[in-house]
């Protein structure tokens, strides 16, 4: 039982948040994502590979902050970005 309750915790951390929409600015270790009336700053630190330029259409697979979240505290931050050309193909 306590392997079983071990493994659930372990899959609730790996869990990603996701979302997609066009990057409105863009900073030093961070992108703005509009999507819809929803718009998330989302830290990029992490990801070396692939990083957009504003007006690009992303998809951001993201980790949620540590609740509580205070306002000075670090907010999302990103694990894997892609962009998606304008045929709707990834790139």
């Amino acid at each position: 039982m306590a392997t079983l309750a071990l493994g659930s915790v372990a899959l609730a951390d790996a869990k990603a948040h996701v979302i997609t929409g066009r990057v409105v600015d863009v900073g030093s270790g961070w992108i703005d994502v509009q999507s819809g009336k929803k718009r998330l700053t989302i830290e990029t630190r992490g990801i070396k590979d692939v990083l957009p330029k504003v007006g690009d259409t992303v998809t951001v697979y993201y980790k949620p902050p540590v609740e509580p979240h205070y306002r000075f505290d670090p907010g999302p931050e990103a694990i894997k970005i892609e962009i998606i050309a304008a045929g709707g193909a990834k790139k």
